[in-house]
Parts: structure tokens; sequence; C-alpha cells
């Protein structure tokens, strides 16, 4: 394959604008080269088809002396008769040439724009598959992170079952769901007698399972249902058990242990 200075190289060969040393090494690469020699096979058509397409163009006659004024010593200006017919045909050749090089050029010129294009496409593919590869790994450390944080908040969810501590209501049970990063929960009691309007029971949080933090007060209505979102009044660190009491009023400080109605495992 020929390379852009290769080109460059045959364009100026085929113009005879290289300099001696340079037209001996192209001769060289030429005859070893068959691809080398079909290309200047066709430069040296292209410049001949562009000389012989320009038609003669007879010059004004002061252009010949001007031209001659410029080249001339200054010290020395000779009037030389004119020949219309010599300068009418260096013009046309003159011309065609100037194409043929300005025709080599683009064509180099616009090899090396393709050349350019095709890497710019090339990089834009590399990076559209990158930027595809990164969106793939991103969704996948987002379901990371879900998963993660969903079994970091099953993780500190405290499920408990109260069973009743009373012989007269066997069947009053209850059920505590504590979510300690919240440090929130819910309660739900069923079949637990209704109480005189001046007492209430009272909901307890066993921190570590033995040092009770008083979680509010509550009333069940007259089936023995309630169900109610609670705050624990101190921090809890590790939830522990839970336990249900009945208090006056408005509830006590310090859960009253023989008036236990509800109690977790």
């Amino acid at each position: 394959m020929i390379d852009e200075r290769m080109e460059e190289q045959a364009a100026l060969h085929v113009l005879g604008a290289l300099s001696p040393q340079e037209a001996y090494e192209f001769k060289k690469v030429l005859q070893a080269d068959p691809e080398l020699k079909a290309y200047v096979a066709r430069l040296s058509e292209a410049t001949g088809a562009l000389a012989g397409a320009v038609p003669a163009v007879e010059p004004p006659p002061q252009l010949r002396a001007k031209i001659l004024a410029q080249v001339a010593p200054k010290q020395k200006m000779v009037s030389l008769p004119a020949r219309k017919t010599g300068l009418a045909a260096w013009l046309p050749w003159s011309l065609a040439t100037c194409l043929a090089v300005l025709c080599l050029l683009l064509s180099v010129q616009n090899s090396r724009v393709k050349n350019a294009l095709a890497t710019q496409a090339q990089q834009i593919s590399s990076l559209n598959q990158l930027a595809q590869s990164l969106q793939s790994a991103t969704n996948d450390l987002q379901q990371t992170v879900l998963a993660l944080q969903e079994t970091n908040r099953l993780a500190g969810l405290r499920i408990a079952m109260l069973n009743s501590l009373l012989s007269d209501e066997p069947k009053a049970v209850a059920v505590s769901l504590w979510d300690n990063s919240k440090q929130e929960g819910v309660f739900e009691v069923q079949n637990l007698k209704p109480l005189p309007a001046d007492r209430d029971y009272q909901l307890w949080v066993l921190e570590n399972g033995t040092t009770p933090v008083d979680a509010g007060v509550f009333r069940v209505d007259q089936n023995g249902f309630v169900k109610i979102e609670f705050k624990a009044k101190l921090p809890i660190k590790i939830p522990g058990k839970f336990a249900v009491t009945e208090e006056v009023h408005g509830g006590v400080a310090s859960p009253t242990i023989k008036n236990m109605v509800l109690a977790s495992n």
C-alpha cells in the first residue's frame, strides 16, 4: 500500500519538481514497486489530459514585455522581437501544470481526510462501546446497592410475637415490628380486653432484653383490637423483647411487673 509520503513524492516526480538526489532515490523505489508504477502512470495520464484540455490563449502584447522586464538584469534592458507563437504555447502548459499540481494536492488531502475520518469513526465506536459498558456497570452497581440497602434494612428489623400472660384471656396475642434504623415500630394486638377510663395499656421495649424503655400507652376497641405506630422514649441500640403492662391512665415511668399482660419470648 502506498503511504501519504510516497504519494507526494510521486506527484512531485510527475511534475519534475524533485531534486536530483530525490529523483534518484524515487526511481529506485519506483523500479521495485509495481503498485507505485501504476500510480505514477495514472498521475502522468491525468496531468497530460489536463494539459491537453486547456485551449491555447493569445496573450496580450504587453505581457511578454513585463515578463522579460522581470527576468532580465536591471543594468541591461534588451528589446526582443515578439514571438507570439512561443508565448502562446508556453502559457497553456503553465496553466495545465498548475491545475495538475492542484489536483494532486487535492488528491493527497482527500486521502488524508478519509484516513482521519476513518480513525475518528473507529474512536467514536470505541467510545460508544465504552459508554455502554459503563452504563451496564452502573446499572449493576445500582442493583447491588439497592440489594445491600434492603439487606441492611431487613437486618435492622425486629419482629416479635407477644403472647398472653393472663389465664382468663389466653387468646390475646400481639405482634410488634421494630425498625432499629428508623427508631420506630408498628404494634398490633387482638383479643385483649378493653380497660376502664382510668386505666391504659403501656408498651415497653426491653433493650438488650433487660432494660425496659417506655414506648407509649394505648387502648383497644370493644373487640380487643388496636394497631398503632410507636416510638421509644429513649434511643434503642439493640432491641430485645417487647412487653405490655396494665397501668394507670397516662402510663408510668417503670413497668409494673405484676400487671404484665403480654410478653415476647
